[in-house]
């Protein structure tokens, strides 16, 4: 029996209904009679005989959901050509489902999914059984979910395959673009292996069927699926040859791959057979000894030492792997369910296309080198030519000077000459066919220089793309803030001003991406100039002594020197001190200094940037230049950053030839030197521009921003009278903080807090309505932080929103279980957060309300539901425990509930909107009202049962309550008995 409720599950009743397997048809009146019907046995332990023909499953199912739930029945299986799926409802009504690819799309499935679905209607507390016929080598795998639930799943795995087939077709046609460029047949073989991959994948998938339903017949689907598999091993087996280059290093085994070749084309034969695992074998054999010739051939040519056969190795080992682990699942040798075998194919390709990209790439890089290094060698046989040719030359002067001293042996000198000479002729022959070797050099690596520029026009067209649209929002924005800046009565609103600044910041970090870029082609010239480095230094110092305020950070300059002329890009120098300016101000904390030095050493410019900041740790120096390298890289890091500006600083510092290196101690601070040499004799005529021209590229407008500083929080102070909700806003950056102030500040109280550990000590002092937090912040982040306000008595009653530029679902379930009341992904709606903060705050109040009236209804009459209602009943426990105490205060009650006398009004107040003293005094005066209606005594016997020493003032306060005295209350309880 199959208990289903739970519409948020997936139901998998394959193990848990019955099986009947027999070697002759049966319809379905046959298997319910008694003959048959006995013969049913558990599916878990059932053995299918080999001579059986069809098998039978039989589920019974009860739903103990509401009668308004839509089930859905879903069938995984290869089975292409029949399935049947017979419903027998309680009252004996039967329907029949018929699924088969070859009926329309419609009538097998009720949702547009990969695998047959259709309703099944469940009436609670009805029994309904569900009986499946199929072949009996078929392997059904059948499932049971709620519809809207089972849709979700099915978008969550679409949205997963997305990005899967978007890297293939990306490779697909970034190599295509290589065998364009380069005409190297291996990328082409590369581009078709991972076209018809894609397509196979696309196939098993169901997507093909999902996507372009058909009435093809179950041997028409199988012939087209083993056709695409076919491909798929014919040109991965030629894409492996090439890559290897098996014809050249393995001779003999080349054999094999040539085999290969004939064998990938076995699984067009897999359709004729009418047994489905019959078939399978026609599909597994070919793939699998594809994967055992293909790995044995990395392993032989990673042997010989061809370094590409290492990605090669590792990219083929993931793919094979994972290829005959879902082979031998199909043939039941490895399990069939699980994340691997469902998408273990799918992330291994995608890796092993990745890797022979790699591959490829290391290829080309291998080839240049070798013509380099045919390039030398060639030089080097010049030289040589040339010293054999200058050594002919002096032996022929030595015979001149021979024949000019003896006659006698002119003859002898003659027939030296001309020897030399003849040698001399073969010698030039040979610096002749060097110096073509030499040009042919040359030409490919022309060639390779090419393929460089490509690449780097890429990524040019990639950052004009990013920088067009930056461009029309930066643009209009400073207009809007100059025609702000003439009109002084109308200032421009300060959201203008954060939207360009952050504009700019993201503009200058594409720009920063580009220059790498350009640099690492070698596309980036140096233009340099003489400039006074002294007052270049100076005027770039004092443009951040507005952000060294800003930041409470001592800013100083030194120099001994009145001018110092150095040969600069001016444009590129400024970036230089940018970066090592800002760096220093964004690890240096308050009350800190940062030093700016030059000075002139041994024909070199000394340029010195210290701070006193947190410094680095010994083993990150050595990587401080590399490029996306980042010292603190976890969720509660103080600093963002991207890993890029230090890289640039060095590439920079290379091009004007000059050097840098730093030097740091954790805890004390770090110091960046820069050197750069003085004069241009290092420089090359095309590096060199006149002065003239240096200063006026430099030459510009722009409209200037106000640095941003951090209102304190002690300047945004409340009336006391104010009634509004109180907010307190936890966010580590300060523009973020302050926007979000400014949204929240005409309908809330708003605090800040910096971080989650500032923001638990103002929690010690404020009594919030409501906590936004951002999740990711340095020292105690907002999971962190909410976790303890849950934990804590004094504060869980408080709701909590989290924000977060993390939008996955582990992150959002890991925020709901710690207790968060909202989750929402930046950039969020300012109205949505006001609206939510509002629906928070009300719900809180009606559940205070909830609580008071609970509360006064019963002492022990309220259920334990949360840790706010434990406490109440806690509470209430210790008052009922002094009943009759009347020298009870609410020292004593703090005392017995461990808490101060003001955290145990806070929580009073939040929870049930009394105040202590109120809360005790209703406790008892509920407890009089029943002794009263029990007749436990008179008025005075009663008053001090529940500790109220003074028989007027009991009076008084149970009149208040009851709007009638003890008196009255207690004679019209004895007329009502």
């Amino acid at each position: 029996m199959l208990v289903v409720g739970d519409t948020a599950r997936i139901y998998y009743p394959r193990t848990k209904g019955l099986v009947l397997a027999t070697n002759q048809p049966l319809d379905l009146a046959q298997v319910r009679s008694a003959e048959w019907n006995n013969q049913f046995v558990p599916a878990a332990n059932a053995v299918v005989p080999a001579t059986a023909t069809e098998a039978w499953w039989r589920y019974n199912i009860v739903s103990e959901a509401h009668s308004a739930t839509h089930w859905v029945l879903s069938t995984s299986t290869e089975y292409m050509d029949g399935l049947d799926v017979y419903v027998v409802q309680a009252n004996g009504q039967v329907e029949h489902r018929r699924m088969s690819s070859t009926l329309p799309h419609e009538q097998t499935h009720i949702l547009r999914t990969r695998h047959f679905n259709l309703g099944l209607n469940l009436p609670p507390g009805q029994v309904v059984t569900v009986y499946i016929k199929a072949p009996a080598g078929q392997m059904v795998f059948p499932s049971l979910s709620e519809q809207a639930h089972l849709l979700q799943q099915y978008r969550e795995g679409d949205w997963a395959m997305g990005p899967y087939f978007g890297i293939l077709l990306a490779l697909a046609a970034y190599n295509l673009l290589l065998y364009f460029s380069i005409r190297d047949k291996s990328y082409l073989l590369y581009v078709l292996y991972v076209g018809f991959f894609a397509a196979l994948q696309f196939d098993m998938t169901g997507y093909w069927r999902q996507v372009w339903p058909s009435n093809w017949s179950g041997f028409a689907l199988d012939m087209r699926q083993n056709i695409v598999l076919a491909c798929t091993i014919f040109f991965g087996t030629l894409t492996a040859r090439a890559f290897l280059d098996s014809w050249r290093l393995l001779p003999r085994f080349d054999r094999a791959l040539k085999l290969t070749l004939l064998v990938a084309w076995l699984p067009l034969l897999g359709p004729f057979f009418t047994n489905p695992n019959e078939a399978l074998w026609w599909q597994a054999l070919p793939a699998l000894w594809t994967c055992v010739v293909l790995l044995t051939a990395g392993v032989l040519v990673l042997r010989t030492g061809y370094r590409p056969a290492k990605y090669y190795m590792a990219g083929w080992t993931l793919l094979l792997v994972a290829v005959a682990n879902y082979y031998l699942g199909l043939l039941g040798v490895t399990p069939r369910t699980g994340f691997w075998a469902a998408h273990g194919v799918h992330v291994a390709s995608a890796l092993e296309m990745l890797l022979l990209s790699f591959g490829f790439a290391d290829r080309i890089n291998l080839t240049k080198r070798d013509k380099e290094a045919a390039q030398e060698a060639a030089l080097q046989a010049l030289q040589e030519k040339e010293a054999a040719q200058n050594q002919a030359l002096t032996a022929l002067r030595e015979t001149q000077h021979a024949q000019e001293v003896a006659l006698v042996v002119s003859r002898e000198k003659e027939e030296l000459q001309e020897r030399t000479n003849h040698e001399l002729a073969e010698r030039a022959a040979e610096l002749q066919r060097a110096y073509q070797e030499l040009h042919e050099s040359i030409r490919t690596s022309h060639h390779l220089q090419e393929l460089d520029e490509l690449k780097t026009k890429f990524f040019t067209n990639i950052s004009h793309e990013l920088r067009t649209p930056l461009t029309l929002i930066i643009s209009p924005l400073e207009q809007l803030l100059s025609e702000a800046q003439q009109q002084p009565d109308q200032p421009a609103p300060p959201e203008y001003v954060l939207m360009l600044r952050n504009a700019r910041r993201l503009l200058q970090l594409i720009n920063q991406l580009l220059d790498i870029a350009r640099l690492e082609a070698g596309q980036m010239h140096l233009a340099a100039a003489p400039v006074d480095m002294v007052r270049t230094v100076r005027t770039s110092v004092s443009s951040f002594e507005s952000l060294a305020v800003s930041h409470a950070v001592a800013l100083r300059f030194e120099t001994e020197l009145d001018n110092l002329e150095v040969y600069l890009d001016a444009d590129q120098f400024d970036k230089i001190l940018y970066n090592l300016l800002g760096n220093a101000f964004k690890f240096t904390p308050a009350g800190g200094e940062v030093i700016v030095s030059l000075g002139q050493q041994a024909g070199r410019a000394v340029l010195r940037v210290q701070d006193t900041g947190v410094g680095i740790p010994a083993e990150h120096v050595p990587l401080i230049f590399d490029r996306f390298h980042q010292v603190d890289d976890t969720q509660t890091r103080r600093h963002e950053g991207s890993g890029i500006g230090l890289a640039l600083v060095k590439e920079l510092v290379t091009l004007h030839h000059g050097s840098i290196r730093v030097s740091s101690a954790l805890g004390e601070g770090t110091t960046f030197v820069v050197e750069l040499p003085l004069g241009n004799a290092h420089l090359q005529p095309n590096e060199i521009r006149p002065a003239m021209a240096a200063s006026a590229t430099n030459a510009g407008f722009a409209v200037s921003l106000p640095d941003f500083i951090d209102q304190p929080d002690t300047a945004l102070t409340v009336a006391p009278s104010d009634a509004r909700p109180l907010v307190l806003v936890v966010e580590d950056n300060p523009e973020v903080r302050d926007y979000i102030r400014t949204c929240l500040a005409t309908e809330f109280r708003v605090r800040t807090a910096n971080d989650g550990e500032q923001g638990l000590a103002l929690l010690k002092d404020l009594e919030p309505d409501l906590i936004v937090s951002d999740l990711m912040m340095p020292v105690l982040d907002g999971l962190e932080l909410c976790r303890r306000i849950r934990e804590d008595e004094h504060t869980s009653h408080i709701p909590v929103i989290l924000l977060t530029a993390r939008a996955g679902d582990e992150a959002r379930l890991t925020s709901f279980g710690l207790g968060a009341d909202e989750y929402l992904t930046k950039p969020f709606h300012p109205e949505e957060l006001r609206v939510r903060i509002h629906n928070l705050v009300q719900q809180r109040r009606l559940l205070r309300q909830r609580f008071g009236r609970e509360v006064t209804l019963q002492p022990r009459d309220i259920s334990i539901t949360s840790a706010d209602e434990t406490f109440l009943n806690r509470a209430m426990a210790v008052v009922e425990q002094h009943m009759a105490d009347t020298e009870f205060s609410v020292e004593r009650f703090a005392d017995e509930m461990a808490m101060s006398r003001v955290q145990l009004h806070r929580k009073l107040k939040a929870l049930t909107d009394q105040p202590t003293s109120e809360f005790v005094r209703t406790v008892r005066l509920r407890r009089a009202a029943v002794l009263l209606q029990g007749h436990a005594g008179n008025v005075a016997e009663v008053a001090e049962a529940v500790g109220f020493a003074n028989l007027s003032y009991f009076s008084k306060c149970f009149r208040e309550l009851y709007r009638q005295s003890p008196s009255e209350y207690a004679t019209q309880a004895i007329a009502t008995n």
